[in-house]
Order: structure tokens, then sequence, then C-alpha cells
């Protein structure tokens, strides 16, 4: 094997573990994930939790923009200018509708707002079936799932994290609230920018438009942030979640972060 063709494996080799490890999350977003094979472990530097947690905190809504948009299947369609715009409207639009929510409900608890908006909050231990962990899940029209397990795992770093989001309680509320958000788009799809915004995908021989997901996580986040009057984004909790459950994923994952934020 000459240099070009290991580099161009070691290349390929790497972009299948970033893959791999880009779904690792989507538990956050009600997609579950086997993260606990061996063949999505990377191995990365070992760094503190409390370090990580840190670092996640100060992070930007634009450095988690860049982030969604590593997850998304139309990524590479757009530049980084592109990309921020996109970044803000999606958080604009999550603000937005957090205080229509709140005063239309009047309240800020999401447990509030589940009950008033008639929704079903399950809390099992973890998905029946195994071989996936999910974090929490909406399911049309009106069920929310959050699932206790990661609850439990989680809160057991609050102290050593040094992440308040990991409180049980408030961990609830955060994923509660997230969930909340996809359910509000599914009741306002006619006018909520996540839903009404669409990219062209081709033109001939006929027109084909789809939305961005990573519009409708990055507003979900926003949403919860707002919400609940978070000082930092509840993105980070993409790593202090899987590092619960895994923590070479997590190392993985956080190194991944660091080198798409730059």
């Amino acid at each position: 094997m000459n240099h070009s063709d290991r580099d161009s494996l070691q290349d390929h080799t790497k972009n299948d573990v970033r893959g791999k490890l880009r779904r690792l999350a989507d538990a956050f977003s009600g997609r579950g994930t086997p993260f606990l094979e061996e063949d999505i472990r990377r191995k990365s530097p070992e760094a503190p939790l409390d370090e990580m947690a840190a670092s996640l905190a100060g992070l930007t809504d634009e450095q988690w923009g860049r982030y969604a948009f590593s997850r998304d299947p139309l990524d590479g369609r757009f530049d980084r200018g592109q990309k921020a715009e996109y970044t803000r409207a999606a958080n604009a639009c999550g603000r937005e509708w957090a205080e229509r929510m709140r005063r239309q409900y009047q309240t800020s608890s999401p447990r509030e707002m589940a009950r008033k908006m008639g929704m079903k909050v399950r809390k099992p231990n973890q998905p029946t079936g195994g071989g996936q962990v999910l974090f929490a899940q909406f399911v049309q029209p009106d069920e929310i799932t959050i699932y206790m397990d990661c609850i439990r795992r989680a809160s057991r770093y609050e102290e050593e994290s040094g992440c308040p989001l990991l409180g049980e309680e408030r961990l609830f509320d955060v994923l509660l609230a997230h969930e909340l958000f996809h359910a509000v788009e599914e009741r306002h799809a006619g006018e909520i920018y996540t839903r009404t915004e669409k990219v062209e995908l081709w033109r001939k021989p006929f027109s084909n438009r789809s939305s961005l997901a990573c519009l409708s996580e990055m507003a979900a986040m926003a949403f919860a942030r707002e919400l609940l009057g978070l000082d930092c984004s509840p993105y980070m909790l993409d790593v202090l979640l899987v590092y619960a459950y895994d923590q070479e994923a997590a190392w993985g994952l956080y190194e991944e972060i660091g080198e798409l934020i730059c």
C-alpha cells in the first residue's frame, strides 16, 4: 500500500467513525442508537468531565450551529456564512416560540405547559426491545416519552461535572422542553420557521424542496434554553448524556466538536 492509498484509507476510516459518533447523540432527538458497540469507539484523548462541561458551556450558538449542520444530510450544500444565517434564524425561532407558548399558557414550567397542551408524558425506565439508547422522544400527535434510565445515570455526574443541567429535576425539564418544541412544530407547521423554510434540492424536471432537520434541532435547543432561562445551550448534553453510558464515545464526540468549531 503506497502513501496516498494509506492516507485515503485513514481518511475513509476517520469519516466513517465520525459518522457513527454523530449518530450517538441522536438519542437526544428521539432517534435511538446502539452506541455501545465496539465499532463506534474512537480513541481520543481523555478529558476531565468538569473540563469538558466548562468548555461546552462556553460555546456560542454559531459554534453549536456548525455542529448541528455536521449531522444534517444537506450539510455540504451551504457555506459557512449561509450556515451562520440559518443558525441565527433557527435560534430566533426557538426563542420566539418559547415566549409565545409562555404567554399562551401562562407558565415557564415544561411540565405545566405539557399538561395544558394536553400532552401525555410517559416516563418508562428505558426503551423496550434492547440494543438502543434513547433519552427522549415525541410521537405525534400528543405523546412525549422521557426515559428515566438516562436521567438517573447522568445525574450521578452532576457534582463531578459542575453542570447544573445534570440535576435530576433540571435534566427532566430540559428534555421535556426540547420535545415540547417538536409538538409545537407539529401544531403550527404552517407558520413556524423550521417547517416553512425550504431548500431547493433540484428543479428539473420537477421541483423538490426539503426542510432542514438541523433547524428543528437548533430551535428546540433554543426553545428549552429560553423557556428555562438556562445560561448555556442544552446542546452540551449531547456529550454529557453519552458520557453517562460510554466515556470513550463521549471523548470522541467532544474531540469532534472541537474540530468542527475551529
